[in-house]
């Protein structure tokens, strides 16, 4: 994932260039115990999102963001900055928000991240 920048939902906001095309990625943190995320959904979909949605975003010219949304315990506080922001509002991850100039072009959730079929077919609209 060199070509992607990853922050986290504390920063996300100072990092990310709100002029041209941004794709912003919200996924749950790693665990050291298991080295894969907290997040189920996350698991479940970092592969489709790593193998398939990254590299077709790079190609359309979508500066790529992997924010972490932090630990359990941080993404589910109701005053996480992804959840409370006025900009994006983030609900549940793991989330593929699409942003062209300031404006939300795109929202993919959970299991609409899942399956390489229905993400492509979002992905050429």
């Amino acid at each position: 994932m060199e070509q992607v920048i990853e922050v986290t939902t504390s920063n996300y906001s100072e990092k990310v260039n709100k002029e041209g095309k941004a794709a912003l990625i919200f996924v749950g943190d790693v665990l050291a115990e298991t080295g894969q995320s907290w997040c189920s959904d996350t698991v479940e979909a970092e592969p489709t999102i790593k193998n398939y949605a990254i590299p077709q975003l790079l190609q359309k010219g979508y500066k790529v963001f992997w924010c972490w949304a932090g630990d359990k315990e941080t993404w589910k506080d109701p005053n996480n900055p992804a959840r409370v922001s006025e900009w994006i509002q983030i609900k549940s991850i793991p989330t593929l928000l699409l942003v062209h100039d300031n404006k939300e072009a795109l929202r993919l959730e959970e299991e609409q991240l899942f399956n390489e079929n229905a993400l492509k077919q979002f992905l050429e609209q």
